[in-house]
């Protein structure tokens, strides 16, 4: 089998088996281990998961707040004109 080249990660040297990589650096890059993930990786801190939306992974999901979840409570209604009156 003729030499495909050497692994394009610094400082390795051994003989390619796909995508450039040696059969270490490869078997790490299709478990999304390397600088350049295999696929999209989670925006979330040392989270190397697969994105599944092309921002976070399944353990990452979270429901983004939105106004309606983040506003204070609503007041309790006033009461109604007609009650006024027949209290009066």
């Amino acid at each position: 089998m003729a030499n495909k080249g050497n692994c394009k990660v610094d400082a390795c040297g051994k003989d390619v088996v796909g995508k450039g990589y040696c059969a270490r650096h490869y078997k790490m890059w299709r478990q999304g281990k390397m600088p350049k993930a295999r696929y999209d990786t989670c925006v979330a801190p040392e989270c190397r998961a697969k994105a599944l939306n092309k921002m976070r992974c399944e353990k990452h999901q979270k429901v983004q707040p939105t106004a309606e979840t983040t506003a204070a409570p609503a007041a309790a209604p006033a009461a109604a004109p007609a009650e006024a009156a027949a209290e009066g």
